[in-house]
């Protein structure tokens, strides 16, 4: 039976100054945060907007939509028309981040653009295939909004895009349909694919696992005897803690919850004080589950949807997020890309395997870093770590 989540919307605003009139578009981003609350008060949104050098966008999602617009009302004089791959690729990086801290969550990614929204380049398809492929099981969904524009061959790119992960494309004649056509969207989507294979776990395909591996984090050793948060008792016995939040446990106490809190991989799992993704080896987890002689830990019940809400309200900040400003990662022309190769010939050369036949050149995300690289690179620039 299809599933419904506490959902998260992301809106990249990619309208153009001059063609689209703001004040429809204030009216529907009100209406689309008032029908979510109403519906479900843990619903949360942050959008993304450009100015000349690159995207801004709200630090943290917020419970309070009307900080969107008001977001778009502070820099409005310097909006400029959105890159829609740039915005794709900053909003799955955004909701990675918001992945790996908050669980319970489904993400929606709207996508606002009419005839003057710039075309996403071909060379970066492939980039946000990889990337929507490996976050669609979250889940995650893309909506598209086309407002009075008829461009078959980026009508595909889109299609070929929202198709991965469920989505839609709908169209409009004119500005003023949003609202309305923002009323439709803001019911939750039900999650149709096998993605969850119940409350709190994922059946996540083996091709993507290392994409969930390298996102959780290592817990840190601590050296002195404290007090652990899931049996209360207090040693020297392989203490660790959450390198997010500082909660003390045991590591086998750990393993013994991440039996049944793990994210779909035995040892992957979330944090049981503050969700944050969490992993262990392996082969200890599997130690664990084996070892009969093991005292059970007192394992602590799942946060229910209403302590979620509390949590969400605890990372308000007073006056709403900061909003944010960096340089767009899609932002050079894609054949200027190419010519540069992200670093000097030197760089290049220290990180290619040596061979004498060029091949074609392709962007890729780096497995470990997730940025955005080509696959000239045999060590990644960012993170420096092996691609193959």
């Amino acid at each position: 039976m299809p599933k419904s989540r506490s959902e998260d919307t992301l809106i990249l605003f990619a309208l153009t100054p001059g063609i689209s009139i703001m004040t429809p578009v204030y009216n529907a981003l009100r209406l689309l945060g008032n029908l979510k609350k109403d519906a479900d008060p843990s619903s949360r949104f942050n959008i993304i907007f450009f100015q000349e050098d690159g995207p801004n966008y709200l630090e943290n999602f917020t419970l309070n939509a009307e900080y969107m617009v008001m977001a778009l009302k502070s820099l409005e004089p310097v909006i400029v028309k959105g890159n829609v791959g740039g915005g794709i690729f900053l909003g799955i990086s955004i909701i990675i981040d918001v992945f790996k801290k908050v669980s319970e969550k489904s993400f929606r990614l709207i996508i606002l653009t009419d005839s003057g929204t710039p075309k996403i380049a071909k060379l970066y398809v492939p980039v946000l295939e990889t990337m929507i492929d490996q976050i669609k099981g979250m889940p995650f969904f893309i909506d598209t909004i086309r407002i009075d524009v008829e461009d078959q061959d980026e009508d595909a790119k889109m299609m070929r895009l929202a198709a991965l992960c469920d989505g839609s494309i709908n169209r409009i004649n004119d500005i003023y349909s949003l609202p309305s056509l923002l009323e439709v969207l803001a019911w939750k989507r039900k999650t149709t694919q096998e993605s969850i294979t119940n409350r709190y776990h994922y059946n996540i395909p083996i091709e993507n696992q290392q994409f969930y591996i390298n996102l959780a984090d290592n817990p840190q050793e601590v050296k002195k005897p404290e007090t652990c948060s899931i049996c209360f008792k207090k040693d020297y016995n392989a203490m660790v803690k959450c390198p997010n939040c500082g909660v003390v446990t045991h590591k086998i106490c750990w393993a013994l919850w991440a039996e049944d809190s793990s994210i779909g991989i035995s040892h992957i799992f979330r944090c049981h004080n503050c969700y944050n993704l969490i992993k262990l080896e392996k082969d200890f987890i599997e130690k664990v589950k084996l070892a009969k002689s093991v005292k059970e830990a007192k394992i602590l019940p799942h946060k229910d949807l209403s302590d979620i809400k509390d949590y969400l309200e605890s990372l308000e900040k007073d006056g709403g997020p900061n909003i944010l400003h960096i340089h767009d990662p899609m932002g050079i022309p894609a054949e200027e890309f190419i010519e540069e190769k992200l670093h000097t010939e030197e760089e290049i050369s220290q990180n290619r395997g040596g061979s004498e036949n060029e091949e074609e050149v392709k962007f890729i995300l780096c497995p470990h870093c997730f940025k955005m690289i080509t696959n000239q690179y045999k060590r990644c620039p960012n993170c420096h770590k092996n691609i193959k």
